[in-house]
């Protein structure tokens, strides 16, 4: 088919069929005989020549998503970590440094998360300047919530576990508070030498999702929500709290 029978057999399509569409061996513009419909049709013949650049196309468009996933899972997600962000995955499966050794350390010493129920917390908090350092982990069973607190002293490594119980409306409103935080959350530039780092592991149905870092801005928020609604059923948890934290979300600093 020339490049001529191709144009009249278009125009034929076109105004004979209102569009793209098999031509019909008669002419409905001519009534004659449409020698052009009777080989392959414009159409056809156009998706013909398309085809070795369709393919080429795809495997571009293959490659570049090989690539693409190959520099999160290598570079993009590795980097999100450090900055804190939340990433699905437990705290395990980030990468070993001195502070995710010394959270992976304490949560250690709490039940594993896939011994809790489906809808269910464990963080450590882990101040700077502070005496002691803590690990907790909340879960709800049968709608009653139960809780468990490892509190580490510093300066003699004595270490204190015992199990506390929660009301479960304070329990809700943690959880969806903490959600509001962390879902969305893609980490801090930021780099922050001391502080109050955090580590946490959110676990909801068969979906785990972690994160740690020591951005005020995050963290410390984080740490006021456990101090408020689990600080009534473990004091210790009142050396989170953080007084002056709303006058820090209004700032420039945040």
């Amino acid at each position: 088919m020339t490049a001529i029978q191709a144009a009249v057999a278009l125009l034929d399509s076109l105004i004979c069929n209102g569009g793209f569409s098999p031509l019909s061996p008669r002419s409905c513009l001519t009534g004659h005989v449409n020698l052009a419909a009777i080989r392959p049709s414009a159409t056809q013949w156009a998706m013909a020549e398309m085809g070795p650049f369709k393919r080429k196309h795809r495997i571009i468009a293959a490659l570049l998503g090989a690539v693409f996933m190959f520099a999160y899972a290598f570079v993009g997600r590795p980097m999100l970590r450090t900055m804190g962000a939340t990433t699905y995955g437990p705290l395990s499966s980030h990468h070993r440094d001195i502070l995710v050794d010394d959270a992976q350390s304490l949560l250690a010493k709490l039940r594993p998360i896939n011994e809790l129920s489906g809808n269910s917390l464990r963080f450590v908090a882990m101040p700077s300047f502070g005496r002691r350092w803590m690990a907790v982990s909340v879960s709800e069973i049968n709608r009653r919530v139960a809780g468990q607190l490892i509190v580490l002293d510093r300066k003699t490594d004595l270490l204190a576990d015992r199990e506390f119980s929660m009301d479960q409306s304070a329990f809700e409103k943690l959880l969806k508070r903490w959600d509001d935080r962390t879902e969305n959350y893609w980490g801090d530039f930021r780099m922050f030498t001391d502080g109050t780092p955090l580590a946490f592991e959110r676990q909801r149905g068969r979906i785990i999702t972690a994160g740690i870092g020591n951005s005020p801005c995050h963290f410390d928020v984080l740490g006021d929500l456990a101090a408020v609604y689990i600080g009534p059923n473990a004091k210790e948890l009142m050396d989170l709290r953080a007084p002056y934290i709303d006058r820090l979300l209004r700032s420039g600093n945040c």
